[in-house]
């Protein structure tokens, strides 16, 4: 077995408890359906590659790099945020019972999010559903915004919240880093 082979092996077998639990950490049992979760899927996966943060805009450090990788055999999608830094977080998204949901591995805690229905077609928006390690009083990211803006252009905006009430906003104007 090839050391490629090997790695992928172990980062697959470290990430299926936690996908496991997240998929068990639904508040009100299973999440419900929304139409177009299929096709909001797709869409996030078209974004695999290599994206750079734009210079003066956003919230990040132009030239940080964010990267989409689709795994899992097509079911599930990994953004890396910050790659190759202290301050690297992993987000994945996959469809759980016909929703749309992720899971970010964030800096000591990993909230869970459902994307909710959207009259924009340019938009996928997500919503705190539970986590992991996310107590009443812990700052977490609590909704999430993906705007599409072009094949080659995208703005992700996370909120994160303490003390049950919104506390601050990370925007990440990103482009496609062509080979």
């Amino acid at each position: 077995m090839s050391s490629y082979n090997r790695l992928a092996m172990r980062i697959v077998s470290q990430l299926l408890p936690f996908l496991a639990l997240a998929s068990c950490a639904s508040i009100g049992g299973q999440p419900a359906s929304v139409p177009g979760a299929s096709e909001q899927f797709e869409r996030l996966k078209r974004l695999e590659g290599d994206w750079i943060a734009l210079a003066g805009e956003g919230d990040a450090p132009t030239g940080t790099r964010v990267n989409y990788r689709v795994t899992s055999g097509g079911t599930a999608l990994v953004e890396t945020v910050f790659c190759g830094s202290h301050r690297e977080m992993s987000t994945v998204y996959y469809l759980d019972d016909g929703a749309l949901a992720l899971v970010h591995y964030c800096l000591g805690n990993q909230p869970r999010m459902l994307a909710r229905a959207s009259a924009e077609a340019d938009v996928i928006r997500f919503d705190f559903a539970g986590g992991a390690n996310i107590g009443w009083a812990t700052w977490h990211m609590h909704t999430a915004e993906i705007r599409f803006t072009s094949e080659a252009r995208l703005d992700t905006r996370w909120t994160s919240w303490k003390d049950g009430r919104a506390e601050g906003e990370v925007h990440l104007a990103l482009v496609r880093a062509w080979k």
